[in-house]
């Protein structure tokens, strides 16, 4: 049989098709944390740009928001670059970004 004359060529094949796998992997990775950046950015200009009404009974909660894509990113990021074994993050995201519009408070801070 002519594959069992070169198992060595075999295996090394093997081994670089897994790399190549490893490189676009972590290349899409690193393509999803540079859209994450860009959504952040998109929902800080629509966070600053939004009108508060006061007839608005919901609004989005941009805060939440980040909150969510701050794990994303840092689930990613302890993927790509692990210190050591560690548990899995079991905590969901939030998911839901409608909250109860309040007054606005007279403090120029955001919620």
């Amino acid at each position: 049989m002519m594959l069992s004359r070169y198992p060595l060529l075999i295996t090394c094949l093997v081994a670089l098709t897994g790399a190549a796998q490893d490189v676009r992997e972590r290349s899409d990775l690193s393509l999803m944390q540079r859209h994450i950046d860009a959504l952040e950015l998109l929902a800080d200009r629509a966070h600053s740009s939004a009108t508060g009404t006061d007839r608005v009974r919901y609004r989005f909660d941009y805060s939440r928001l980040t909150a969510d894509l701050e794990r994303v990113r840092h689930g990613i990021n302890n993927y790509l670059s692990p210190s050591r074994a560690q548990p899995a993050d079991l905590v969901e995201l939030a998911g839901d970004y409608r909250a109860e519009a309040h007054e606005p408070s007279l403090s120029n801070e955001h919620d």
